[in-house]
């Protein structure tokens, strides 16, 4: 009798257990790379926001700089905005940032420091997606009262 060869069940069973231990780490690899990806955008949006927030300030004469009417010391922003962009009532979709703008006096002495302002803008969010991770982000500058404003707007340099 002519005998046949073939894979025994444990031999399938055992190939079977690899191939699904590989399939599970692939698509492992596949979710994590997808959530440091989502990770990264959000910090990259936020880092906009501050950037956005910090720009603007530059260019704001001392008057509006204490104004709390012109200068809004809490936003509200969104990954992706859809109405009303740069305006209070901003709406958008995705995660939404919320910031605050902290000014107070400089920590240093010297003869100019009374002219001078430390200008904080912080920005918080929740990742979308596993976990819902808490972030937060700030940045810090120094204002200037004959700073870049004079400079720009009233040509007194």
């Amino acid at each position: 009798m002519h005998r046949q060869l073939a894979f025994t069940l444990i031999e399938v069973m055992m190939g079977a257990a690899v191939m699904t231990v590989v399939f599970v780490g692939i698509f492992g690899v596949m979710t994590m790379g997808m959530f440091v990806s989502g990770t990264s955008r959000e910090n990259l949006r936020a880092t906009q926001i501050l950037l956005d927030k910090m720009e603007g300030i530059r260019l704001y004469s001392p008057a509006q700089l204490t104004n709390s009417s012109f200068l809004l010391t809490s936003f509200t922003n969104w990954f992706s905005e859809t109405n009303n962009i740069g305006l209070p009532n901003v709406q958008g979709c995705g995660v939404m940032y919320t910031g605050m703008i902290t000014i107070a006096p400089v920590s240093f002495a010297t003869s100019y420091s009374s002219n001078m302002q430390q200008i904080t803008v912080s920005i918080g969010w929740v990742s979308g997606g596993q976990g819902n991770i808490p972030h937060t982000r700030s940045m810090s500058t120094f204002y200037a009262s004959q700073g870049l404003y004079n400079y720009v707007w009233t040509n007194t340099y």
